[in-house]
């Protein structure tokens, strides 16, 4: 303390000194009397104030004046530096006095309006080699590569005319922004919890602002001016506090004395910079400012626009809202006009997104009135100003329209189309679009309207093509003018528009792309039954067939086209679907029409046999026949027309079949033409998008597989085979090109996910014998693409398709690719084997007896395995095998299986001559010598005695010479060479854990007796393996606490983390005997059940102290839990607590975890914790005490306070209902322990509610509501749909747990009267005490949830969900309870409950009827 305050009294005194040599000298040595005075302040620590204030008023004299001395300390950066630091040294009190005293307010002013106005043109010229400024081997201003990571190195300097340039007058606002946000921020906190002379202080300081608004502009004009100069000059990268410069500004202008007229002068003096720089900071030149960091843009943005809505927009409505006052809109938009092009959007971009007033007397109406009159307003202006900007403005606040679906008025609308839309010779197809997606009446209501929309649509059809965004721009417009004409229920007048516009100008030119454009074509398809009745229909069809023009022709057929594909419902199929038709045969078909046209004429030809009566369907074909036929024989297979024609035809055969008097002619057709595809030279490539344009081969193939797979199916049942135009995809060359495979499993796949397909018999036959025949039967053939392709769709075939006779001709197939006994094994990938495997497996489920069926198949496939197995694994990396053996281990399990269905199969129901030679010949292989280490021989062995011993037929085998026992030694003997190596290397550790794996079917005596020696080198293994981050060593711990769970001492300790640890990143941690390598979950809970397996209640308690005990927060807590959660579940029905308090018991258990639950900040964890707590308390009552219920409850209120919990239910929206499912879990199976305690199940219900209640809310406030609260409300981000509905969905969990208060269930009470204490008569039930006792305690619930509605905004759903909750209290409480309930509430709050109690009475309450 003595060096304390020795360092302070040397500090003060430097101070001193240094503030008195401020006098000495001239003026130009000020900056280094003021660089020697900067100095003492950083050894500066809280002495005397008097030497501060002394510096404070020294720095305020020099600064007044209008000499060029006085401005060059006014603009000096290091001024404001110390004046910064002064500012947090002086007394409130003094400061206070010594800014009034030294008139500090205007020496601000002129300094702020000195540097908003920089120097440019000396600026330039300094740009150059000013010695003075630049010295030669300076760094450049920023780096080009990142410019906002560069520091300004650079001195301010005490040249005035280098002080009065753009840099220099940013560098003097940087420290004058900074100092003014330490004299703010003092004040606010000595405002708020100093002391009473340092609280009068602060307030004397911010009284020194309370001036009018007009007087502070003097301070916040140049400092917005300064933001837009730093916004778009600064280059000199990161500026230090920059973020804080508008929240800083708009601190100041709420210490101004407020007035009726404060928007007024916000228009008058700050709307045109500051919508001109919120502009910029939302629009596209912030990707051209580098020098400005992207966050901070951000926030000028944001706190930008809640100044405005705050102080200009929402008292601006406020006025023309009550008396229709225009000043203060008209005053904003005279004063931004010079920048129209960003100011205008801005403003009514502010408008038309403030918050609508939430339960107030306004109309919707009246907020369209006032969003208009800011729009015209805005129009009107626009006028004035050129026309590039007009264009900018207006474009950008049309679309923002459009976007929110704004409602302006269709004069103000068609004002605007007139002046700005259509011209002579221009026409803005952007604000159009705008238009009439805002509302189409425009053009359709009056004349006016009809002439715009004439010479807009005249421009369509013009021979001069619009450019690329003009012309979608002007597409969208037709559509969206189809839209609205089916709006005003005048579809037929559109119609009648689109064939004027759709005829070409000349007969047989092609249609106009506008008017031909897809979108319009399913636009009007699916208006047609929405916005016509038949009658309409037919009406607008007759006239259709009247326009005879020879222009009109092909237009007609198009639309017909059109109409057609918007006929599905009965009434209008019966009404018009022959219509359609008739309407097409008034044009005769050519083979000079455009394919387009043709291809219209025949799909509305091919829809209208498809809906139509057989009667009907006969009628088309009898007229269309000739000249389809025509087509499909000479018109070429690419055309647009000809795949149309072949849709008509299919159509036609699809209706006749079966027996229809035209099947046979359209079959004939449609077979003829699939030879002609046949005959067709093109290359055949499956084409899966929809059959469009270009047509070729594979798209009428690709359109047969996905949209009309019965005709597949005909064609197969007519011919007998699968057309080669489809079964070319099959026919592959020999080749290594793995991308000519996808055309074949494309259209297999298309074949076998279509149900007609599948279903058809014959063709799911000659695919899988196509298929089955692809597989060469030679060895070199199983790595041909044909045998892959074919693998591949045979796995696909649903296995019900597959008949017998097919599974055994596969299976012969497959087995041909096997090396014989004397024939030494290639070296294939694993993943050949694993495509191959899952098809035999899927092959052997069903009986499948193929030729040549024999146990040395299992083996040869094995020796294949064993081939590639031991050739992966040759890599190791310190004896640890590089891939954990896991790349083949998926090989053994699926010959595993293989194995034992093939042995299944033998060894069922009966065996005969053929069963008992297969399995002795089996018996015999497995007997014989074999290499080292044969992992296969091992899973073959292992499959063999578990599928026998699990035989009903193990008997019959067994006298007729079997012996399994000899089987059971020889797999020990096959495995003790491998368990018990002392020298291990890569390959060995997977045969090893194979070799454990095999031994789980077998005795474990006999297994201990083996391989007793043995434990303590696996138990070394795994340790070793766990320590270098391999899981393998799971596998040798979960054998270990299987067969020797007294080898393991600590078996718990395991670890579980989202990636694997390694011994390198663990090697400066303490070394612990938790092993370091991770486990999944399934894994996991396997070897805890293997641990726990034989453990008595005791071992078992003592494991879940230890992990319980051993308190971490590192990666391997879920793991911990996990394994905690699990020993709980073993611990089911525990005794009750122990008597002896040394002895661990699950009462210990329980208080530790909810200790744990209230600090864990994560959800999982949370989660995990939160279920084990609950299954503690639900299968372990008698375990719990009474401490246990009430800490179960105090820490559900204690997590339902702490403000962190509600960022836990935003990252998992699980968390509330595992609070929800404690407290219910304490009622429902602890009711009893709340006799005489019921005041600890009140706290968490009210901590509860309020966690439910006080989420963020996205309402819109009432305008009589506070600034503070509407500002909010406007940046608040809206919920989502699923955030609203799972709010409302926790809402219903609280109110469950109400009401199991207030209507407890008969078990939840049947034990909880002989702790009573209420006098009551025999005749009184259980459930009726238990509601008169929580009525005298649950109005405190109800209390707290009016009280949670006047402070927060409760959106309806949720309280419609927690009404039948709250209705149960009501039930259950006095009315003297409740009058007192009522008294208790202040104003708002009795209003609340009032109404509430009137809904409960109208719905809530039971009335006897």
């Amino acid at each position: 303390m003595v060096e304390m305050g020795e360092h302070n009294r040397t500090g003060d005194a430097a101070l001193v000194r240094a503030v008195r040599l401020l006098d000495q000298g001239d003026a130009e040595a000020i900056p280094d009397r003021l660089e020697r005075v900067w100095n003492a302040l950083q050894d500066y620590r809280r002495g005397s104030p008097h030497s501060a204030e002394m510096l404070l008023r020294w720095l305020l004299k020099n600064m007044a004046g209008s000499t060029a001395n006085t401005e060059r300390v006014r603009r000096y950066p290091r001024v404001w530096d110390i004046l910064g630091a002064v500012f947090a040294l002086v007394p409130t009190i003094s400061l206070a006095k010594s800014l009034a005293d030294r008139r500090f307010v205007g020496i601000l002013q002129q300094t702020l309006k000195e540097i908003a106005a920089p120097q440019e043109e000396e600026v330039a010229q300094n740009t150059g080699t000013d010695s003075d400024v630049d010295m030669a081997d300076a760094s450049p201003l920023e780096s080009p590569g990142n410019p906002r990571k560069r520091k300004r190195t650079d001195p301010a300097s005490f040249d005035l005319k280098i002080q009065s340039q753009v840099a220099g007058c940013l560098q003097t606002a940087e420290s004058v922004f900074d100092a003014l946000r330490i004299l703010l921020s003092r004040c606010e906190q000595e405002s708020l919890d100093g002391p009473v002379a340092h609280r009068m202080g602060a307030e004397h300081v911010k009284s020194l602002f309370a001036v009018s608004a007009a007087e502070i502009m003097g301070i916040l004009v140049p400092w917005l001016t300064i933001c837009g100069f730093a916004l778009d000059k600064n280059k000199a990268g990161v500026v230090r506090e920059q973020s804080s410069w508008v929240s800083t500004w708009a601190a100041f202008w709420a210490l101004h004395r407020q007035s009726a007229a404060d928007a007024s002068e916000v228009a008058t003096h700050l709307s045109g910079t500051a919508f001109r720089l919120l502009g910029k900071l939302t629009g596209t030149s912030r990707q051209t400012q580098p020098g400005m960091d992207v966050a901070v843009q951000d926030r000028w943005a944001k706190e930008l626009r809640l100044f405005l809505s705050r102080n200009l927009i929402l008292p601006a409505r406020a006025l023309f809202l009550t008396n229709g006052s225009k000043e203060v809109v008209q005053i904003a938009v005279d004063m931004s006009s010079a920048y129209a092009h960003i100011t205008f959007p801005v403003l009514f971009d502010l408008v038309s997104k403030s918050p609508l007033e939430f339960g107030g007397k306004t109309s919707r109406k009246q907020y369209e009135a006032w969003i208009q009159t800011v729009f015209d307003a805005i129009v009107h202006a626009s006028k004035n100003i050129n026309r590039e900007n007009r264009k900018l403005a207006l474009r950008a606040i049309m679309e923002m329209a459009a976007g929110r679906s704004t409602s302006l008025s269709a004069s103000s609308l068609r004002a605007v189309c007139k002046d700005y839309a259509i011209g002579k010779n221009n026409y803005d197809w952007s604000l159009l679009l705008s238009i009439i997606t805002l509302n189409p009446d425009v053009f359709l209501v009056t004349e006016e309207g009809n002439r715009l929309l004439e010479q807009a649509l005249e421009k369509t059809r013009e021979s001069d093509p619009l450019d690329a965004a003009d012309s979608e721009e002007a597409g969208r417009f037709i559509v969206r003018l189809a839209d609205g004409y089916a709006q005003a229920r005048d579809l037929s007048t559109f119609i009648k528009v689109w064939l004027k516009h759709l005829a070409p100008i000349k007969a047989k030119a092609g249609l106009p792309p506008l008017w031909a454009q897809q979108e319009l074509d399913e636009t009007v398809a699916k208006l047609i039954q929405t916005s016509l009745n038949s009658n309409q229909l037919v009406d607008i069809l007759d006239w259709l067939s009247s326009q005879t023009q020879p222009s009109e022709g092909t237009a007609r057929i198009h639309i017909l086209e059109a109409i057609s594909s918007g006929i599905s419902q009965e009434e209008f199929v019966d009404a018009a679907n022959m219509k359609t038709f008739e309407g097409t045969l008034l044009e005769k078909y050519s083979k000079k029409d455009l394919p387009a046209v043709s291809a219209c004429r025949w799909m509305v030809a091919a829809k209208a046999i498809s809906r139509g009566t057989l009667e009907e369907a006969g009628q088309i074909w009898s007229q269309v026949r000739s000249d389809i036929k025509s087509v499909l024989r000479k018109s070429p297979v690419d055309s647009e027309g000809t795949f149309a024609a072949f849709k008509c035809c299919v159509a036609t055969w699809l209706a006749n079949h079966p027996g229809g008097a035209y099947e046979d002619d359209a079959a004939t057709l449609i077979c003829s033409f699939a030879e002609r595809l046949e005959e067709d030279g093109d290359s055949m490539e499956i084409n899966l998008s929809d059959g469009g344009i270009p047509v070729s081969k594979g798209t009428y193939v690709s359109w047969i597989l996905s949209e009309a797979p019965r005709v597949l199916s005909l064609l197969v049942e007519k011919n007998d085979h699968i057309p080669k135009a489809v079964s070319s995809l099959l026919a592959i060359p020999r080749t290594e090109d793995a991308g000519r495979l996808e055309p074949v499993l494309a259209a297999c796949r298309l074949l076998l996910d279509r149900e007609s397909s599948s279903n058809d018999q014959k063709l799911m036959d000659t695919l899988i014998e196509t298929m089955i025949s692809m597989i060469h039967t030679s060895k070199s053939g199983r790595l041909w693409p044909q045998t892959k392709t074919a693998i591949q769709v045979l796995l696909g075939v649903p296995t019900e398709v597959l008949s017998r006779t097919q599974r055994e001709a596969a299976m012969k197939s497959l087995v041909s690719h096997l090396p014989g006994e004397s024939d030494k094994p290639d070296a294939i990938a694993p993943d050949y084997w694993m495509s191959v495997l899952s098809l035999m497996v899927k092959l052997m489920r069903r009986p499948t007896f193929y030729e040549g069926m024999s146990f040395s198949h299992l083996e040869s496939i094995g020796r294949c395995l064993l081939k590639a197995h031991n050739r992966s694994n040759r890599r190791t990396r310190e004896g640890v095998p590089a891939d954990d053996g896991s790349g083949s281990s998926g090989a053994f399990k699926s010959l595993q299986q293989l194995a034992m269905l093939s042995i299944r199969q033998m060894a069922s129901g009966n065996p005969e001559e053929r069963e008992k030679s297969y399995l002795e010949e089996a018996a015999s292989l497995l007997q014989s010598p074999c290499q080292d280490s044969d992992v296969s021989r091992i899973v073959l062995l292992q499959a063999y005695i578990s599928t026998l011993q699990a035989s009903p037929a193990l008997e019959t085998l067994e006298a007729d010479g079997l012996d399994l026992n000899s089987l059971k030694n020889h797999l020990l003997q096959l495995t003790l060479p491998i368990i018990a190596s002392k020298k291990r290397n890569g390959k060995s550790f997977p045969a090893l854990l194979i070799a454990l794996e095999a031994l789980s079917d077998l005795d474990r005596e006999a297994v201990r007796q083996v391989l007793a020696n043995s434990a303590p080198g696996l138990l070394k293994t795994s340790d070793s393996l766990l320590e270098n981050g391999v899981k393998a060593g799971w596998g040798i711990r979960i054998f270990l606490a299987n067969f020797f769970p007294e080898a393991l001492t600590s078996p718990l300790r395991v670890r579980m983390s989202p990636e694997t640890s390694t011994a390198a990143e663990q090697e400066d941690e303490p070394r612990s005997s938790e092993p370091a390598a991770t486990l999944g979950k399934t894994a996991l809970l396997r070897y805890v059940d293997a641990v726990v397996r034989s453990a008595d209640e005791e071992t078992k308690r003592r494991y879940l102290q230890e992990l319980l005990l051993e308190d971490s927060d590192g990666p391997d807590v879920l793991g911990r839990l996990l394994v905690i959660y699990r020993l709980v579940q073993h611990l089911k029905g525990s005794s009750r607590p122990l008597a002896s308090s040394d002895q661990f018991d699950l009462s210990q258990a329980h208080s530790i975890l909810c200790g744990r639950l209230m600090r864990i900040k994560a959800p999982a964890p949370f989660l995990l914790t939160s279920k084990a707590i609950h299954l503690l308390l639900d299968q372990n009552p008698a375990s719990m005490t009474q401490w246990n219920i009430e800490l179960t409850l105090c820490t559900v209120s204690t997590i339902s306070l702490q403000p962190s919990t509600q960022a836990l239910i935003a990252e998992s929206p699980n968390i509330y209902p595992s609070l929800c499912r404690l407290v219910e879990m304490i009622i429902k199976r602890h009711r009893k322990r709340l006799d005489g305690h019921f005041h600890a199940l009140i706290t968490p219900l009210q901590s509860l509610i309020r966690l439910l209640l006080s989420r963020p809310c996205t309402h819109p406030p009432t305008i009589g509501s506070s600034t503070t609260t509407a500002v909010t409300s406007i940046s608040a981000s809206t919920t989502s749909p699923e955030q609203t509905a799972q709010w409302e969905k926790h809402a219903k969990l609280f109110a469950r747990l109400l009401t199991l208060v207030c209507e407890p269930t008969v078990a939840s009470v049947s034990r909880h009267s002989h702790s009573h204490s209420h006098a009551s008569g025999p005749l009184d039930s259980e459930k009726d005490r238990a509601k008169r006792y929580a009525g005298q305690y649950m109005h405190r619930v109800l209390a707290e949830y009016v009280r949670l509605q006047l402070e927060y905004v409760v959106p309806h759903g949720v309280r419609e969900a927690l009404e039948p909750g709250m209705y149960s209290v009501l039930d259950i409480t006095g009315q003297d309870v409740l009058r007192s309930v009522n008294d208790a509430m202040d104003a708002s709050g009795s209003v609340i409950f009032k109404e509430m109690y009137k809904m409960y009475q109208r719905f809530g309450k039971w009335t006897g009827v």
